[in-house]
């Protein structure tokens, strides 16, 4: 709760019940007092609790895209709600008539839908506290400025634009504060009405008390407080008849009910006007708790600089939602555990305010993909397939998106992804043969000299055969009793035997299981699984090119003439 102190003297001024919502009238444990030139209250101790249950919400301007950080802030409020069994509201902030935009809101509204941040009222949502767009509330804000009007709580101002500025600039020159020196608060009736029957424009201005502080209670930030005398009157109706934000967001939120305001830090000064604003009309003030910003690794403020900043870009670059809300979830909060890993209903249950930490946590991009990774490989089998196998499809690899071989080839690579996009570059690294440029790396020289030349004729021998063919054909079984006897007829074993048939067969030092891996190349091989111009080399073909292969140059470290068009390399 927020209390305010002063000491000028008071003249008691009538509440008005008959304005507020049948929830809000009920007697308020504040006085209100005013005078010309100033007005007090004293707030109750305890937090007002709004219709007796907790209900919060996320306000977002649809002038773009969801920031991540506009995304933490609705998942912290999404987890405070369904951890104490309330209400999650979304309400759209539209007032910028200039930048607000549909596509906009229904950009937003479809990131928190794919986040799975279901809310409970709000666009598309019926709920008892509507409309809830503010485009749509603009009776109810000039309803409340009357009443503030009336109350003597706001006055009238008929101030130039040029008359303000030339007020900043006198107080700058003194080095004051540049609020505004309140003009019009002492204006009689007959200057106010001369005005008014020239018609000359004016806004509705809050009369701040010229003495005191204003302090709260923040959740996360412990108490807060600020001096009246730094702000000065400040507007709350313009000159064309628009409500400013602060007055909005502060009758929005009385009338909604919101029991509790969780916001970006960088809301923290608009909480002093709307404060002001709250024991004016008589509203139960709200707690507040105001999270820190999210850092880019510079500790800069995350921005677009820094590359991706939007839900939208993660969830197009293959991002999963389970992995996106784990991630956001850990940037100042945690459980006290070591457990990095949540899934949302996870979140709800360890959920608490008290664990928002008020320092600024740093957005790590490699982070979130190890994370992403864990939730990709945590799915049931047969959705992690499908994921994946649409993928392939899609990206012009695979002709079919179902099969043995993708079960198979999804099994196997799992572990060398950590966004659904990653499949790609694996599956393609999988299909190819870049054996020349392995052989001529010098990591390859102690398998080159380990008479890899003898291996690979002996290799050749068993393919022209029929041995390896036949072996492969019969599947898994048949192909590791094959390299078992392959290995004691040339009297190698472990990795004497093994790195020989990986560097031949596969065309790389490195990779996923081997037999596996050569299993799957020859299955990839049957008509109708890898589309042509995905960079297929057949068994056939990578046996063509051991065929080609000057072992007697490579041995003495000649260069080997690579043949463009039977070596492939992703």
């Amino acid at each position: 709760m927020a209390s305010l102190v002063y000491g000028t003297p008071w003249l008691r001024v009538r509440s008005l019940p008959e304005l507020a919502p049948a929830f809000l009238r009920r007697r308020q444990s504040s006085l209100f007092y005013c005078s010309r030139r100033s007005f007090a209250v004293v707030a109750c101790s305890s937090p007002v609790s709004n219709v007796g249950s907790v209900r919060v919400r996320f306000a977002p301007s649809p002038t773009g895209n969801l920031h991540v950080g506009g995304a933490r802030t609705a998942l912290f409020n999404y987890l405070f709600a369904r951890s104490k069994g309330g209400k999650f509201v979304l309400r759209i902030e539209d007032t910028d008539l200039e930048r607000s935009t549909r596509e906009s809101e229904a950009a937003v509204l479809q990131d928190l839908s794919w986040l799975g941040l279901d809310w409970d009222e709000g666009p598309g949502v019926s709920g008892d506290f509507g409309p809830y767009r503010q485009s749509e509330r603009n009776a109810l804000y000039k309803q409340y400025a009357e009443k503030l009007l009336e109350s003597g709580h706001v006055y009238r101002c008929f101030c130039s634009s040029e008359e303000l500025v030339m007020m900043k600039e006198n107080a700058k020159l003194k080095q004051l504060p540049p609020v505004y020196t309140g003009k019009w608060a002492t204006a009689s009736d007959s200057e106010i009405e001369q005005e008014l029957e020239k018609g000359t424009p004016f806004t509705y201005r809050f009369r701040v008390p010229k003495e005191g502080s204003l302090k709260i209670n923040d959740l996360i930030r412990g108490e807060v407080c600020w001096n009246l005398d730094t702000l000065g009157d400040f507007v709350v109706m313009r000159s064309n008849g628009q409500p400013v934000y602060n007055f909005c967001v502060t009758v929005d939120d009385a009338t909604m009910a919101i029991s509790h305001v969780i916001r970006a830090e960088e809301h923290l000064p608009n909480t002093l006007r709307q404060a002001l604003i709250y024991k004016a009309l008589e509203f139960p003030m709200p707690q507040f708790a105001h999270v820190s910003l999210i850092l880019a690794p510079d500790r800069s403020k995350l921005s677009k600089r820094h590359g991706a900043t939007s839900v939208g870009q993660y969830r197009e670059m293959g991002y999963l939602p389970q992995g996106m809300v784990n991630y956001l979830a850990l940037l100042g909060w945690g459980d006290g555990t070591e457990n990095e890993f949540f899934t949302l209903e996870e979140l709800v249950e360890k959920f608490s305010i008290e664990r928002v930490n008020k320092s600024g946590a740093i957005f790590d991009s490699t982070k979130l993909r190890w994370m992403n990774g864990q939730h990709l490989r945590a799915l049931p089998k047969e959705k992690l397939t499908k994921l994946v196998g649409e993928r392939w499809k899609s990206a012009g690899i695979l002709t079919e998106s179902e099969g043995s071989f993708v079960d198979e080839a999804v099994e196997l690579l799992k572990d060398g992804i950590e966004l659904v996009t990653d499949s790609d570059k694996v599956l393609l690294n999988l299909l190819s043969y870049p054996l020349h440029a392995t052989l001529a790396s010098p990591e390859a020289k102690p398998a080159v000299e380990d008479k890899l030349h003898e291996v690979a004729a002996s290799l050749i021998a068993a393919y022209d055969s029929g041995e390896i063919p036949s072996a492969l054909e019969e599947g898994q079984g048949a192909w590791q009793k094959w390299v078992k006897a392959f290995g004691k007829s040339l009297k190698r074993k472990g990795k004497s035997l093994f790195m020989p048939l990986r560097v031949l067969l596969t065309g790389k030092l490195h990779g996923p299981e081997m037999g596996t891996s050569i299993v799957l190349i020859h299955k990839a091989g049957s008509p109708g699984i890898v589309v042509p111009q995905a960079g297929f080399v057949s068994m056939e073909e990578r046996f063509k090119i051991l065929r080609e292969i000057d072992w007697e140059a490579l041995n003495k470290d000649k260069s080997v003439p690579l043949e463009s068009t039977a070596t492939i390399s992703t």
